[in-house]
């Protein structure tokens, strides 16, 4: 078959070849008449791909015959012709720079194993920690036996007629190969694999001539050759193979990485080629790609332990901690019986990741069945992380048990072996006196003794150990002898935590910040204040944004008497800090306990301006009462600041430190304090405005109960202050809520004694028509009528509440005076008949309330105003008689009300004398 054209070459590659020597003269020959052509100087890959498209564009070339492809089934024909036009595609997109080559690995789909090994390390990222760290030894032995069940068919087998043979012959290789199949995935149903086969005898002698040319020099000429043998075969691996031995003689280390990537892609069983080429392309700075690299060199020789550490490595550098978990739990399950150190040092590395992951239980798991595995090889150094893991798992008692099983820890005791059988572990440990280690035991494995036996409540065990570790350099043993600390720190232990640390904070590499403020505590908790003052002055000092310790400090300073220190300590530069929110609050609290009330005020607001509402005017007051939910307030306040084009944030102000936050309960206290002492300085305004300010916190919002009480505030705060249309507001509400709470009508009643307006009485009437029963809003609305005057709708409404509730005093009195207002109308009609029944009803309510001043104050002051003068002067002295209905209040004594009605009587009588004595004696200033 002739090749088209196009290509630039005429030889014939279909006729036999008769020897080496004549076919390079022939080459030689044909090439020479294209001289031109290739001195043009043009870039192989531009060759191949004008070759590629103009063969294309003509006649696409028949496939060479060959025995691998079976072609006495035109079907399969067809299927390998597609297959052979799309692997020349990607080839060509690939070495003109289209591809990179994980994409031409992937769209190639060769090996379905290369396509589980793309999805893998392309899907590490998404994968659960759950799946990736959830792994026990066992699974070895389930890999092992899913292993056994796959088939190789990387390796061809030779049809033979005899099927008997054929089958002897597949278990014979199968039981050789067994451990070998570990090295391949089960390939998925349906994937096309790639079957090697040899290069037809002219591409054969082609490749031969090119390598040939290419020693002898003529470079140009061998590029030539084997792009012509991957123009017709895309998936030989030798014309890739010398491609890349070309561009590494000729230094352009880029392009023969690439041909060497192909190569070792089409002939994927070279381990060291893959392990070669991940060296060359971490060298070129591709991590991505060695780790690929790597990855096909394990499938092609999974028991190699120095691919699988490569690998994890690299994944490691790259931040893949997921894979590189993955990595080493695929080591560790192909190792022999006989790689116990390779299985130890997997194990070590892996728990150590498993560590960063914090998945301390798999860490734990994995480090521990190393050690159970080979106890004869583990070192301190495997022993020291797996204490160190038990103990962050705080699980002390199995640590116990490994000190004692693998570091020879014993321990000695007065009592008896049968009577310490009979004692639980706890008491057993209170039992014992003396612990021994063997000498020469690392000392950070006997710092983890005593770690574990003071978690165990066992501090007696540990005064010879902690002896030991004293003597030691605190320079070189400073992590152990904080360690330590720490954990008697934890456990209360403070006095026997202070040798560690003052150790520590007297030498030069520990004498950190951190430190002192651990040394401080410990003297802190050991009341010893005046050392304890000077190691927090160095933490203050060294770290002056340590809050914690500054508070410690002040609170130090306070109880040696140094208040006005205390306070210094604690203050910040608000124009400068990034203030605090834990340390001013603490600020309020000295200043309150101080008596600082006037700083106190002021420090409060600033700490409470994180969240309050900041209202400038009485417009953003109302729009702050009269929403109700905290989105609505915030709208309504946006609004009103719109519309008087003011900002809506006001830039100035010290900012605050987030993320530290003071307890909800806490800080409504302090809001608490603050309004108590407005209230008590009288500062009614100021009441109002922080109380209101509170309503559009979102911190007190999340808790119903604040805000209910700072609803209650507000309501307090509007009416001391006089304003009585948010207080008619908020009482409104409250008497809705709960309708038949006296208290709240009490409050009600205050309110629209002060109100501006009559808006309660429509109010009350709406409410009456959903309650009729409701005695409060009887009397109510019979108050509104009797001040309207309309004297039949509030008899009818007193009448109603009497018939409910006869014992009522209140109300027998308010129909008595009803009755009372009726007879002294002008033009009322049987006034015997209504002064008769208000005397009746006065004396229901006298035996009702019971005989006192207010009773006969109330007595004659109806007789005075029904003009029964002589009735009303026996009740007013009865009245002037009595003591209060409060003893010693000033407010329930009636004497001067009484004595001036009286005065009244006698002047209008002509009796002046006697009007005077009792001005005199009960009505002078």
């Amino acid at each position: 078959m002739a090749v088209p054209s196009g290509s630039g070459m005429t030889f014939l590659l279909n006729s036999p070849l008769e020897n080496e020597e004549d076919n390079s003269i022939m080459m030689e020959d044909l090439i020479d008449e294209n001289n031109d052509e290739a001195d043009n100087g043009d870039d192989p890959r531009q060759f191949l791909a004008q070759a590629l498209v103009s063969d294309r564009n003509e006649i696409e070339p028949e496939p060479i015959p060959s025995t691998s492809q079976g072609g006495e089934n035109p079907e399969e024909g067809d299927v390998d012709m597609v297959h052979a036009k799309r692997e020349r595609e990607l080839t060509d997109k690939y070495l003109t720079g289209q591809l990179s080559f994980r994409d031409f690995v992937k769209e190639m789909s060769l090996e379905s194993e290369d396509e589980e090994a793309i999805e893998e390390e392309e899907g590490d990222s998404d994968l659960s920690d759950s799946s990736d760290l959830d792994w026990t030894p066992s699974k070895k032995l389930k890999t092992e036996a899913k292993a056994k069940k796959k088939i190789d068919v990387d390796e061809p087998v030779e049809e033979e007629n005899d099927e008997e043979d054929h089958h002897g012959h597949f278990e014979s290789e199968f039981n050789e190969s067994q451990r070998q199949q570990l090295s391949r995935k089960g390939r998925k149903v349906g994937t096309k694999n790639i079957r090697r086969k040899r290069l037809d005898p002219a591409l054969q002698g082609l490749m031969g001539e090119a390598n040939l040319r290419f020693v002898r020099g003529d470079r140009e000429t061998a590029i030539r050759m084997c792009m012509e043998v991957i123009r017709q075969d895309p998936t030989a691996p030798e014309p890739y193979q010398t491609l890349s031995n070309v561009y590494e003689e000729g230094g352009e280390q880029e392009k023969s990485l690439q041909f060497a990537l192909i190569a070792a892609h089409l002939a994927p069983q070279d381990a060291e080629e893959w392990a070669r080429l991940a060296d060359m392309s971490l060298e070129m700075g591709d991590r991505n790609q060695a780790i690929s690299c790597y990855r096909k060199a394990i499938d092609a020789d999974l028991e190699n332990t120095r691919y699988h550490l490569a690998r994890c490595s690299l994944l490691e550098q790259s931040g893949e901690i997921r894979s590189a978990i993955r990595g080493y739990k695929r080591l560790i399950a192909v190792l022999k019986e006989d790689q116990s150190q390779d299985f130890i040092n997997a194990s070590k590395e892996l728990a150590r990741l498993l560590h960063v992951k914090e998945n301390f239980e798999a860490a734990k798991d994995v480090i521990y069945e190393a050690v159970k595995k080979y106890p004869s090889i583990v070192t301190s150094e495997e022993l020291n992380l797996l204490l160190e893991l038990l103990i962050s798992l705080n699980q002390n008692d199995e640590a116990l048990e490994v000190l004692c099983k693998y570091c020879s820890t014993q321990f000695s005791s007065d009592v008896s072996q049968e009577e310490l059988d009979d004692l639980s572990p706890e008491k057993q440990l209170e039992a014992f006196s003396i612990v021994i280690m063997p000498e020469g035991t690392p000392l950070d494995i006997k710092a983890k003794l005593v770690i574990v036996l003071v978690n165990l409540k066992a501090t007696h065990l540990v005064k010879v150990s902690c002896k030991e570790i004293m003597a030691s350099d605190p320079e070189e043993f400073g992590e152990i002898f904080l360690d330590i600390a720490e954990v008697l720190m934890t456990n209360q232990h403070f006095d026997q935590s202070l040798p560690f640390l003052e150790k520590l904070v007297k030498s030069e590499s520990y004498a950190q910040p951190a430190v002192w403020l651990k040394y401080g505590e410990s003297l802190f908790e050991t009341n010893s204040l005046a050392e304890a003052e000077l190691a927090y002055q160095k933490v203050v000092e060294s770290a002056p944004q340590h809050h914690e310790a500054r508070r410690t400090l002040s609170s130090i300073l306070h109880k040696l008497g140094r208040a006005d220190e205390a306070l210094f300590t604690l203050t910040q530069d608000e124009d400068v800090d990034l203030l605090n929110p834990t340390l001013l609050y603490e600020k309020c609290q000295l200043l309150w306990s101080e008596g600082c009330f006037e700083e106190f005020v002021v420090k409060a607001k600033l700490l409470l301006s994180r969240h309050f509402v900041q209202i400038r005017n009485k417009e953003e007051l109302h729009a702050i009462a009269s929403a109700k939910k905290l989105a609505s307030k915030n709208k309504a306040l946006s609004e009103v600041r719109a519309y008087r084009r003011e900002p809506l944030i006001r830039d100035s102000g010290p900012s605050f430190e987030s993320g530290t936050q003071i307890s909800m309960e806490d800080e409504y206290l302090l809001f608490r304090k603050l309004c108590d002492y407005l209230y008590e300085q009288k500062r009614f305004e100021a009441l109002q405005k922080v109380s209101f300010s509170a309503m559009g916190s979102p911190y007190f919002n999340k808790k119903p109960d604040i805000v209910k009480e700072c609803e209650f505030l507000c309501l307090i705060s509007s009416f001391l202050n006089g304003d009585s249309y948010h207080a008619y507001n908020l009482v409104r509400e409250l008497v809705t809520k709960d309708i038949k709470n006296p208290r709240i009508w009490n409050l009600f009643n205050l309110v629209i004694m002060r109100a501006d307006d009559v808006r309660h009485n429509r109010f009350l009437m709406r409410l009456m028509s959903r309650n009729p029963d409701n005695i409060a809003l009887g009397i109510l609305n019979g108050h509104n009528c009797l001040v309207a005057g309309t004297y039949k709708y509030s008899l009818g409404e007193y009448m109603s509440a009497f018939k409910q509730e006869r014992d009522n005093p209140m109300v027998a009195l308010m129909l008595g005076l009803t009755f009372t207002h009726m007879a002294c109308q002008k033009f009322s009609a049987k006034k015997h008949s209504l002064v008769v029944q208000s005397c009746a009803f006065l004396h229901k309510y006298l035996q009702l309330r019971g005989v006192c001043q207010e009773s006969y104050y109330n007595l004659g002051r109806a007789m005075h105003q029904l003009g029964l003068l002589p009735a009303a002067l026996f009740y007013y002295k009865k009245a002037l008689s009595l003591p209060p209905a409060v003893e010693n209040d000033y407010k329930f004594n009636l004497c001067r009300e009484i004595a001036f009605n009286l005065s009244l009587i006698y002047r209008n009588s002509g009796a002046n004398d006697l009007a005077a004595m009792y001005l005199q004696k009960y009505v002078v200033v």
